[in-house]
């Protein structure tokens, strides 16, 4: 099986703060794998590690067998990583269907100069990630919103549609971070089957969520942080039955 991302020994520091540290984590092809832990644990800075935002104080990041430690951010996305954020980043006046294509821009080939002529290879291409992202958007319930603009779409759904631009980069890790955030129980039990579906489709994913239904459900193994540290790995029932997570996350009335 590939090994699609591998941290190594990172540590992240500000100052004198050290948001991570000695952090160890890999994630397998075809896997959905959670990361939790308390609010401030280090959670949204180790996804900012991983994609380019932050560059480690120490150690590395791999992506796919190829070192991408301090890259920029675009560089990696390149690369492979597509990621959602804790806050919705849609173009909120855009139609849904063009929010998917934009998605897209990191595997087009047309240059400026397509663009002002409308050459063949645009409008070829054009057509491409349109076909491509109504085939996305069919299987996230979302085809027939696809004229609609982003910003008027139901908060759930506003979720959904991060996911699917995100997907529309053809990643080979997809990162999300609080995708059931402010969603209501019928919003998130939709959500968790349309992140199963992912894997079906043969994506592979890392999530940050604090929903324990969602991720014991969704996730085959679980990172848990606190303090910035590694506190404990496993499979969600391995997870549950930590005495040092259940301390420190869980709850200590957890069985």
């Amino acid at each position: 099986m590939e090994k699609i991302l591998k941290v190594d020994h990172i540590t992240q520091k500000f100052g004198g703060l050290v948001a991570l540290e000695d952090v160890n984590m890999e994630v397998d092809s075809g896997e959905i794998v959670g990361v939790i832990g308390p609010n401030g644990a280090g959670k949204t800075t180790l996804f900012n590690c991983i994609t380019g935002i932050y560059k480690p104080t120490e150690g590395t990041v791999e992506l796919a067998g190829k070192d991408v430690t301090g890259w920029k951010p675009y560089q990696i996305t390149k690369q492979g990583f597509a990621r959602t954020f804790q806050n919705i980043r849609l173009f909120r006046k855009m139609t849904v269907l063009d929010n998917v294509i934009a998605g897209m821009h990191v595997h087009t080939k047309s240059n400026l100069l397509d663009s002002i002529f409308d050459t063949p290879r645009k409008r070829r291409e054009m057509t491409e990630c349109q076909e491509n992202a109504e085939k996305i958007l069919k299987i996230f319930d979302l085809y027939d919103q696809r004229y609609e603009m982003a910003g008027a779409l139901p908060y759930g759904k506003q979720r959904e549609l991060e996911i699917v631009r995100a997907m529309a980069a053809r990643p080979k890790l997809l990162l999300l971070d609080e995708p059931a955030a402010g969603m209501n129980e019928q919003e998130t039990q939709e959500l968790m089957h349309r992140v199963g579906q992912l894997k079906e489709m043969g994506y592979t994913v890392l999530l940050i969520e604090h929903d324990m239904k969602f991720v014991m459900n969704i996730c085959r193994r679980l990172y848990v942080l606190d303090n910035g540290r590694l506190i404990g790995k496993g499979t969600p029932q391995e997870v549950k039955k930590n005495p040092v997570v259940v301390e420190a996350y869980l709850g200590k009335d957890e069985t």
